[in-house]
């Protein structure tokens, strides 16, 4: 136990310990409140993933994971990059209070609940391009700031282009150090862009589908 966060530090026979006995007893993996230095080698979580209040020393790589639950990121620090390309969560993604000191990557994916990502922070780009979300998508008050790394500069933009989401998008308050891209995203329902910010004067959506109302 750590005793200056009070969290638990897990080594790799840890984590495959808890995820072989989460699913013998047919419940979400648990890593919540923990220290992990990486997590790179899940490939399928039959009942849900909780990573609440933990913090990763490096990156999260699960691209193509198949998630058949939620998964729990709400209040998770992670010092690299957190990559989810082309997964299938079944039920709901949280990652609300998140803080992320690299890119946040979700490209291709398919989410069958929510997306509640309010009060999200990422040092580098935040990407949903390409993704079908069959419920809300909440980035109400997020951040996406610019990363730099020496001579470097890996812009904030927010990519939503070409994203199908069955609900609404609420980018309330929400701020992009680079642009926001929405080129060709379909929105079922209302588009909520009140106080949103980003390196254009005014967000573009001439090409989106939307079939709620546009609110500024």
């Amino acid at each position: 136990m750590d005793n200056q966060t009070n969290k638990k530090v897990l080594g790799q026979m840890e984590i495959v310990d808890e995820i072989n006995l989460a699913e013998k007893q047919s419940r979400p993996i648990n890593l919540s409140n923990s220290i992990i230095s990486d997590l790179s080698s899940i490939d399928k979580v039959k009942f849900g993933l909780n990573l609440e209040n933990s913090k990763i020393l490096g990156s999260i790589f699960l691209g193509e994971i198949k998630i058949m639950g939620n998964l729990n990121m709400k209040n998770i620090v992670i010092n690299g990059s957190l990559y989810l390309g082309n997964s299938v969560i079944e039920k709901d993604l949280n990652l609300e209070n998140a803080v992320v000191y690299g890119a946040l990557n979700l490209v291709g994916s398919k989410i069958g609940g929510k997306v509640n990502a309010k009060n999200l922070r990422t040092v580098g780009f935040f990407s949903l391009s390409k993704s079908e979300i069959l419920g809300d998508v909440n980035l109400e008050n997020s951040r996406i700031e610019n990363a730099k790394y020496d001579d470097l500069v890996v812009r904030g933009d927010l990519f939503l282009d070409s994203t199908k989401i069955k609900g609404s998008l609420n980018l309330n308050r929400t701020i992009a150090e680079g642009f926001i891209n929405l080129e060709e995203a379909q929105i079922d329902n209302n588009l909520i862009l009140t106080e949103a910010r980003s390196q254009d004067e005014e967000i573009n959506t001439k090409t989106i589908i939307l079939n709620g109302k546009k609110i500024i």
